[in-house]
């Protein structure tokens, strides 16, 4: 059987609900199926006695209830079938029972918050530090670690339900006139009170968990009390009691982790109140959108009242359209491709297209999620690059006179009819100006031919095959040797 089959019955039939309701609240009492029966009438559930035992089997397949080992006294072989056919609910079946049971009763509640427990746990922590704890009694300080996380859990329970119903919120559209007077009137204001409020007990819980931490090994592993102390004690190993919480280092790290941050990380509170406040920040915006809009509050009641007058109409005006209206409002269409603007205006989709055949429509966001086309939110604002653009400017500039100046290092550097001499120096930006045409300028004399030009940039260079000779430029960076090649270097126009 795995662990969670315990929970198999929630999503079966309400009557297994019912029928270990009838088990949590008898104390581990012993029924028979026709006990259950009785009892599920005198609740006005009528179920046949058969269809009550095959329940009780199903649930004590899953572990929520088991066969009670006794049978008693029997007289006859029936009685002793029928006493062997009592149910009895397991421990994890009750608490199973009590978690979902919880869990739905709340499931559209708002649970407050109670920061009075932070008022408990610092009281009880300002107690655990004037004990001795390395003389005061095992029993004593297990208590005094008791009411530490008492109040923790809790609180701890009650303000991270409460904040994941803050993040659920903060996407809501499908908003009554109530919810949207609880939302905007009562709700924002109060989590911001809630929230300076939290801050402001959360930091001496900090401080007195900092002067605490130098005394929590001796805490631990002095404060052992109760069932799982003795077990411990007795060295049953194989038998697992679980314990109450501050009895390991891991406990009193996660306490910690609440109230104090560590460099890089903040703490559990603070990041609770960031991210409600973000959530408080997007659900006010929705709020305004909403307003702004005019679908909040009694608009969709609006909405509908409109479309049955026109649906009580329809049958003295126009009856013949009633079938349509219907049809139009609700989607109540046979399955046909809907027209409309394609996406393709050259491969439009005609509207008696089967949806078997047809391409799938591209639906924008907005008439998706909402309805409708139109644009929310403000439009974006056209960012402001004059500095960037003046900077690119700048620096093209500079590049530009940088150029320039190595073309006429370049041009100075040869001789009057241009012929660059061998062992002739120049800068570096100079010569990668003359490597920009020289490469151009051997590519066009090719492999037989005897001279060879390029030009660039108002440059014009002209190289022509010397046998036997070499030119040598020299630079800061290095020196270029030309193989039996002469280099002319002079202006495009000269």
């Amino acid at each position: 059987m795995s662990r969670t089959e315990v929970f198999a019955y929630v999503t079966e039939s309400p009557d297994y609900r019912s029928i270990l309701g009838i088990f949590a609240g008898t104390f581990f009492a012993e029924l028979t199926p026709e006990d259950v029966a009785a009892r599920l009438a005198a609740t006005g559930i009528e179920l046949p006695v058969d269809t009550v035992a095959v329940r009780l089997e199903s649930l004590r397949n899953w572990g929520n209830l088991e066969v009670s080992a006794s049978v008693g006294a029997v007289s006859t072989v029936a009685d002793y079938y029928k006493r062997r056919n009592r149910y009895l609910i397991t421990r994890v079946g009750q608490e199973v029972h009590e978690l979902v049971e919880n869990v739905l009763a709340q499931v559209d509640d708002v649970r407050d918050v109670s920061l009075g427990r932070l008022d408990v746990l610092a009281a009880a922590l300002e107690a655990l530090l004037r004990l001795d704890v390395r003389a005061a009694s095992p029993a004593t300080l297990a208590d005094a670690v008791r009411a530490v996380f008492d109040p923790h859990r809790a609180f701890s329970a009650e303000i991270t339900q409460f904040f994941a119903a803050i993040n659920q919120w903060q996407a809501r559209f499908d908003l009554d006139e109530s919810e949207f007077a609880f939302f905007s009137e009562v709700l924002v204001g109060y989590v911001g009170e809630r929230l300076e409020s939290l801050e402001r007990k959360a930091r001496p819980i900090g401080r007195l968990l900092a002067e605490l931490e130098p005394l929590i090994p001796v805490v631990v592993a002095r404060a052992r009390d109760g069932l799982a102390a003795r077990v411990a004690e007795a060295g049953l190993t194989d038998v697992q009691v679980r314990s109450g919480q501050g009895g390991t280092p891991a406990d009193w790290e996660n306490l910690g982790n609440w109230f104090r941050g560590r460099p890089g990380v903040p703490s559990r509170v603070a990041t609770l109140g960031r991210d409600a406040v973000n959530a408080v920040r997007t659900l006010t915006q929705n709020l305004t959108r909403l307003s702004r809009s005019g679908v909040a509050g009694s608009s969709r009641r609006a909405d509908y009242l409109r479309l049955a007058s026109w649906l009580d109409a329809a049958p003295r005006e126009r009856p013949h359209e009633l079938h349509r209206l219907a049809g139009a409002a609700f989607g109540l269409f046979g399955s046909r491709h809907l027209g409309g603007t394609p996406g393709d205006q050259d491969d439009p989709v005609p509207s008696v297209t089967s949806w078997w055949t047809a391409p799938t429509a591209d639906i924008p966001v907005s008439l998706r999620e909402r309805g409708d086309t139109t644009n929310r939110g403000r439009s974006g604002q056209v960012a402001d690059r004059s500095v960037q653009r003046a900077h690119l400017l700048a620096r093209r500039r500079a590049e530009e006179e940088a150029t320039a100046a190595a073309r006429a290092e370049l041009l100075a550097a040869a001789a009057s009819d241009g012929t660059l001499a061998s062992g002739t120096a120049m800068s570096t930006s100079a010569l990668r100006a003359l490597q920009r045409l020289l490469g151009p300028a051997v590519a066009a004399m090719g492999p037989t031919g005897e001279k060879g030009e390029a030009e660039a940039d108002g440059t014009r260079c002209i190289v022509e095959r010397r046998a036997g000779e070499a030119t040598t430029v020299s630079t800061p960076a290095g020196t270029l040797v030309v193989h039996e090649l002469g280099i002319a270097v002079m202006a495009a126009d000269a």
